[in-house]
């Protein structure tokens, strides 16, 4: 009688000295097959890393882009390998979504409230400018707030309402960046309400309700579509409310510890 037994090779880990099989070391996840570094391997590496490519930025854009409610929930359920974390995406496309919009455009929409408000110096639009995808991002924890207290009953945590707004905010800043580019191309400040601009908040809100409906699994009736919105406009209003208030604050602190910085150079030398 003959045995026949199945001897599996071990691979002896070159980073742990773990002894595993399979393709990834079970101790430390190294892959067990490490060929020797070349030229193309080191520039294919960096390629990878900038654009996060290995993680999957193209297939998350594809997915989200066919349906941002279903995509979020796959992620929630567990199937992650292929995406791009929640909030390095959004990081990348707000990214790229400024190199596409002109500044100029910010300080022209900026003037009219400048004129109105003398607080509302250059040096303060420089400094929303610069920080305007922290600002873009800050919105998803009252989005999610908001979300959560419409939906009680819905199976997600806070949490779980933040990976999908992280995801659904990106969704609508990539339907926005063809508008963008029209616009420059047709030398419109891109923060008008002419028939682009509007075409194109549209569609913004029409995404954000589609991903909403998808999400919370609301397709049988209109009010899904229309509580999506209002959990948008809600969001926006206490955010835009309380950044008002903050934003404000902060410029009446730093006029007094300017003023104060200024008042003994402007006192006669004894």
């Amino acid at each position: 009688m003959n045995n026949s037994f199945n001897v599996h090779a071990m691979t002896i880990c070159q980073n742990c000295e773990n002894s595993f099989e399979g393709k990834f070391c079970s101790q430390c996840g190294q892959k067990a097959n490490i060929k020797r570094i070349t030229t193309r391997a080191v520039f294919s590496d960096f390629i990878k890393k900038i654009t996060l490519w290995d993680k999957g930025l193209l297939y998350t854009t594809l997915r989200l882009l066919k349906g941002p409610g279903h995509m979020a929930r796959a992620y929630l359920s567990g199937r992650r390998v292929n995406f791009t974390k929640p909030l390095n995406y959004i990081l990348i496309i707000v990214a790229i979504s400024l190199l596409l919009f002109p500044k100029k455009d910010f300080d022209q929409a900026m003037t009219g409230i400048g004129q109105n408000n003398r607080a509302m110096g250059p040096g303060y639009t420089d400094w929303l400018f610069s920080n305007i995808s922290l600002i873009y991002l800050m919105m998803i924890p009252f989005l999610a707030i908001v979300s959560r207290w419409f939906n009680k009953k819905a199976d997600v945590n806070y949490a779980e309402h933040f990976v999908f707004y992280c995801y659904l905010m990106a969704g609508c800043t990539i339907i926005t960046i063809p508008f963008t580019v029209t616009l420059n191309l047709l030398h419109i400040n891109t923060l008008t309400f002419g028939p682009i601009g509007m075409l194109q908040y549209m569609c913004w809100f029409l995404f954000f309700a589609w991903g909403y409906v998808q999400f919370f699994n609301k397709q049988r009736s209109y009010w899904g579509g229309i509580q999506g919105v209002l959990v948008l406009l809600i969001a926006y209003i206490i955010y835009i409310f309380l950044f008002s208030i903050l934003f404000g604050l902060a410029i009446i602190l730093a006029k007094m510890l300017f003023d104060i910085e200024l008042i003994p150079l402007s006192k006669p030398v004894q």
